[in-house]
């Protein structure tokens, strides 16, 4: 688990905004991030290929919820995470 991020995850309110980097092959990383929909029966699993902006709603200590545009929820492990960037609240 990459501590820079819990550090940035663990000082997150729900309700920010946040900018998510994801592990993508079209970056050169080895993995693509894959999303889990929660707010589906299925659960069915969402490949994460370019950054994206989100609301962040929780922590688990190993995933964090996030609502985007597209998306109503959506649990990603943070290992399949790059980096997280909060909005500026200017």
């Amino acid at each position: 688990m990459d501590d820079r991020l819990e550090k940035i995850i663990r000082k997150l309110t729900p309700g920010q905004k946040i900018a998510v980097y994801p592990l993508s092959t079209r970056y050169g990383d080895i993995l693509t991030a894959l999303a889990e929909r929660c707010e589906t029966f299925d659960h069915s699993s969402v490949s994460m290929d370019e950054p994206f902006q989100a609301e962040f709603l929780n922590f688990d200590g190993t995933t964090i919820t996030v609502r985007t545009d597209q998306y109503p929820c959506l649990k990603i492990n943070i290992s399949d995470l790059e980096n997280i960037v909060l909005f500026s609240t200017d």
